[in-house]
């Protein structure tokens, strides 16, 4: 195991003792009262019990992590990955990875073929370990997936939401990115004061039935810390979240999905056969 990596232990969580460190840990990272834990511990009990799958991780004797997935409609090949969260002091260690890997693993010997989940599109860290590090691709854009939060992580924004779909029988890393990417027209960039820039005229001609001069391949900038812009200046944080709210509905409708985000920050967006 690489040095800077915790020796952590992935099982199913099956006891009330652990349910409740599971709930209390979920309740922490989201920034609410253990009594509004996103997923309380009745919860648990019924997931497990109708077939889903609860996971933890462990360092030691301490919960540090957790995932929380169940099956769709009844003969679905698909599992949904409700929800995880890792401590914070063990943020950037490998160990939502190590989740991840292990829900896969519990999928496949449940007869699944695919993990399906949402993200906030705007969160670059996520975009980058969804597509980039698993492989997964977004399958479709949703503004306001969810109603208006309160949670810390989410409360006064709105919960846009890709869809990503993991096929689990494909190798676990990231698609090649389209040839010469760097050449791709750019949809949405930063200004020179930092506000969401918006390519009208590119964006205009994904709507035009007409054009057959559509690029084969667009990017779209996202920033770095989004969660830090919507704290230190949040009527910014949200002409991002409304930008690129315009700029991703046009490329769905268009026929364009993303495929993964560049070193630069860029989604690369291309269009689907």
């Amino acid at each position: 195991m690489n040095a800077d990596q915790p020796d952590v232990r992935i099982a199913e969580v099956t006891g009330h003792a652990d349910r409740a460190a599971a709930a209390a840990l979920l309740a922490e990272i989201w920034g609410v009262p253990v009594a509004e834990t996103p997923v309380p511990i009745d919860l648990m009990v019924a997931f497990t019990h109708a077939g889903g799958c609860v996971l933890g991780a462990w360092v030691d004797d301490a919960l540090i992590g957790v995932t929380v997935g169940f099956a769709g409609a009844p003969g679905s090949d698909r599992i949904y990955s409700y929800i995880a969260g890792v401590t914070r002091g063990f943020a950037g260690a490998g160990v939502g990875r190590q989740l991840k890997l292990a829900q896969r693993d519990w999928a496949l010997q449940h007869a699944a073929r695919y993990l399906v989940w949402t993200y906030d599109p705007l969160i670059r860290r996520n975009a980058h370990f969804n597509l980039n590090r698993l492989g997964g691709r977004v399958v479709d854009f949703v503004p306001d997936f969810y109603p208006e939060m309160s949670d810390a992580v989410n409360a006064g924004d709105l919960p846009d939401r890709f869809v990503v779909e993991w096929t689990l029988t494909e190798p676990v890393g990231g698609r090649p990115l389209p040839d010469s990417p760097a050449g791709a027209p750019v949809l949405l960039a930063p200004t020179a004061k930092a506000e969401p820039g918006v390519n009208r005229e590119v964006l205009a001609s994904l709507g035009d039935e007409s054009s057959e001069t559509a690029p084969p391949a667009l990017r779209v900038w996202v920033p770095s810390d989004i969660e830090g812009l919507r704290t230190s200046d949040p009527a910014m944080g949200r002409r991002w979240r409304l930008a690129a709210r315009e700029v991703f509905t046009a490329l769905f409708e268009a026929g364009y999905r993303t495929r993964a985000v560049d070193r630069d920050g860029h989604y690369v967006f291309t269009r689907e056969a």
